[in-house]
């Protein structure tokens, strides 16, 4: 986003590491809230139903590029939104418009991410050409990176060549850094494979088998010729 600079969207990152070929999103966790009591079905399918109103009407004004649900056990996370906007401001108060954030359904997180230019661009092109193309969702391994320590300029350097070495590869989906996230560090969306092969590559990462990022996988389940793969470094 306009005004944004590199040293904000990564703090423990030189901007060097940082590629031209990247952009500003929003990333949003719906977690489930821990007051969350079973519905009766009717109220479920109108929550719902509401929900992927509100994704679509998101997606039409050009603020949503990217979502989907989490496949996973334990249930810690419902599903993320990608947003394009101005401001961490503005994705938070459109994200608690989302119903299911309205009836306490839902808590958000919201975080500033440094990922590939493009996200949501190729779906729409296709969608728009032919609006009966294939929604084609699929997972999509999903890892979360959270600081333990301070990265040394080495670790850091060799983290950042070993995503970008991942995208070059055609491994990546989309990955970057997180700005103003705490302890989060990065976020890493493989290609779809299986969970054997993601696990391996996102362990032989140089900062995780150092012991200086930890590891949170989760599923994601997204549509196809959303992620164009690559790197925020």
């Amino acid at each position: 986003m306009l005004g944004i600079q590199c040293a904000l969207v990564l703090a423990l990152l030189t901007p060097s590491l940082l590629s031209a070929q990247s952009d500003d999103y929003y990333m949003l966790f719906l977690r489930p809230r821990p007051d969350r009591k079973p519905l009766a079905k009717e109220e479920g399918e109108r929550i719902q139903a509401a929900h992927m109103d509100n994704i679509r009407g998101m997606a039409k004004r050009g603020v949503l590029v990217a979502a989907g649900p989490f496949d996973d056990t334990p249930h810690t996370i419902s599903g993320v939104f990608l947003f394009r906007v101005a401001s961490l401001e503005e994705a938070k108060r459109i994200a608690a418009e989302d119903p299911t954030v309205v009836e306490h359904r839902n808590n958000v997180e919201v975080y500033r991410w440094r990922a590939p230019k493009g996200i949501g661009e190729e779906y729409v092109r296709l969608h728009t050409a032919d609006p009966k193309t294939p929604e084609d969702m699929g997972v999509q391994p999903f890892c979360l990176l959270y600081r333990v320590r301070e990265l040394s300029v080495e670790q850091k350097q060799g983290h950042a060549a070993y995503l970008k070495k991942l995208a070059s590869e055609g491994k990546l989906a989309a990955a970057g850094p997180v700005a103003g996230g705490g302890e989060l560090e990065d976020i890493v969306v493989f290609d779809r494979m299986g969970d054997e092969a993601a696990q391996k590559l996102i362990n032989d990462d140089p900062a995780v088998k150092a012991g200086a990022l930890r590891l949170e996988y989760h599923h994601w389940w997204c549509s196809a010729h959303v992620l164009p793969g690559g790197t925020g470094y």
